[in-house]
């Protein structure tokens, strides 16, 4: 059984614009065309859109999925560079939440100063 753009669109909650933005981006080159040139996809094609729109939130780039989407099609073969991609992926995510979290503490830091003041001004008067 085949599922439309619509039905995918409403059993993972994205927009068919959205799916079909991918599909022109060459993110979805496993998707099969029915005879009238509509997108059909499989139970299985669920899972890549939503790492898609997953690795999206996290900056990965439409051309790095592209090239994960090609790695896919060409096999076991390219598991060790596809692995690789999403470990560099989660090492730029550990950064960047260290970063945020130092960030939080400075701001952390700064609200506690300001109650402070406050604190001082209250009490001064």
């Amino acid at each position: 059984m085949t599922l439309s753009v619509k039905e995918v669109s409403e059993l993972i909650d994205m927009p068919m614009s959205t799916i079909r933005y991918y599909d022109q981006k060459g993110l979805l080159p496993f998707v099969v065309r029915d005879k009238n040139g509509y997108r059909r996809f499989q139970k299985e094609d669920l899972f890549w859109l939503e790492l898609v729109r997953c690795m999206r939130s996290t900056g990965m780039s439409i051309d790095t999925l592209r090239h994960v989407a090609l790695l896919h099609m060409q096999g076991p073969g390219t598991l060790e560079e596809r692995e690789q991609i999403f470990r560099q992926q989660k090492q730029r995510l550990r950064d960047e939440q260290k970063r945020l979290d130092e960030a939080i503490a400075k701001i952390d830091k700064k609200l506690a100063m300001l109650k402070e003041m406050k604190r001082d001004t209250a009490a001064s008067k």
